[in-house]
Formats: C-alpha cells, structure tokens, sequence
C-alpha cells in the first residue's frame, strides 16, 4: 500500500515537470544576442504586456483597499474573573498611640533647648526663651510628632519656679529644671 503511494506521487510529479517543460509560450525571443527580433516579435511582446500588465480591475483595488492590514495585532479582551478565594482584605494601617508620659519626655528634651531662663514680675512668672519671648504661666501648645501625624497633643506649662518648670500632658507631668552653666539651655532632670 505504501508503495503504490510512492509510485503514485512519484508518476504525478513527473508529469507536472514534463508539462511545464512542454509548454508553450506566446512570447518567443530565442535567437543570437547580436540580432534585432523581428517587428512580429516585438509587437507580440507589446501585446502580452499589455493584456497582462495595463488592465485595470476596478473590484480588485475594492479588496485591497477594505483588507485588513497585515500588521496590527489585535487581541480578544479576555474578561478576568476573580474567584471567591482571589478576593482581598484591604490592609489595615498600623496606628501607634503613644502615651502622655512618653510623649512629654520627648517635647520636654526638645523644649528644654529653647529654654533662657525664668523671669517674675510680681505674682506672674514667664519663662524666657532663646529669642527673647517670655512665655506665661499656663500657656499651652500643640505638639505633633512626626510618627504620629494622626494624633494632636497639647502640652500646658503647669508652673513656672526660679529655678524650674512643669510641663502637663493629660495626666503626666515632667519638672524640667534649668541649668546655671553658660548655655543658659535647661536641664531635665525626672522627679521620682
């Protein structure tokens, strides 16, 4: 079976060559290099070029005009469906609450650092600071901390002594006592 197959293409390949090497041709242009081909020969060439080259076929340039191009890539939207189990939880952000008392050693390092000194005019003490502001007893302020932008403090100068003052924040308290040296910056130091 497999043979007869063979045999088969084999025969039909061999007829296909043997008709295209008995083909005839309308344009015949053998002969010498050296020789002009007769006025028939060339008007024959003319005639076949025109046939097959000039004629115009209006329902071809139809087609190739509405054809799609070779060259855009187009692909199917393809609709992503989510399982039950692809659903996520949002992540919630980690709030930090720090405490008053933590808080207030930290605004009361940093205050300490603009603290001058202290300053009485009879009954009312103030505290002055670098710039030369004086600042009365029972100011408050609000303090914000970088880590926790969320949260807004406020811290109240409790008492003001000559040799001391007192920060509140909520139900902490810290006594930052001032420094005699030269900076004139104060001095924490914690009461027990």
């Amino acid at each position: 079976m497999k043979l007869s197959i063979n045999t088969l293409s084999t025969t039909l390949l061999a007829l296909l060559l043997t008709q295209g090497l008995h083909a005839k041709s309308e344009i015949k242009l053998t002969g010498r290099k050296d020789l002009v081909l007769s006025v028939e020969s060339r008007t024959m060439v003319l005639n076949v070029g025109k046939t097959h080259l000039s004629e115009k076929d209006e329902a071809f340039y139809n087609v190739a005009a509405n054809a799609d191009s070779p060259f855009v890539f187009e692909q199917p939207i393809v609709p992503i469906e989510r399982g039950a189990d692809a659903v996520q939880e949002p992540v919630e952000e980690v709030v930090i609450n720090y405490d008053d008392a933590s808080v207030l050693r930290v605004v009361a390092k940093n205050f300490s650092q603009q603290v001058r000194g202290t300053l009485a005019r009879g009954s009312q003490s103030f505290l002055q600071l670098t710039g030369g502001n004086l600042v009365p007893q029972g100011t408050r302020f609000p303090v914000s901390l970088p880590q926790a932008q969320a949260q807004a403090f406020t811290v109240t100068i409790a008492e003001i002594n000559s040799d001391s003052y007192t920060l509140k924040l909520g139900a902490a308290t810290q006594v930052v006592y001032i420094n005699a040296s030269s900076s004139g910056a104060g001095a924490i130091k914690m009461d027990p």
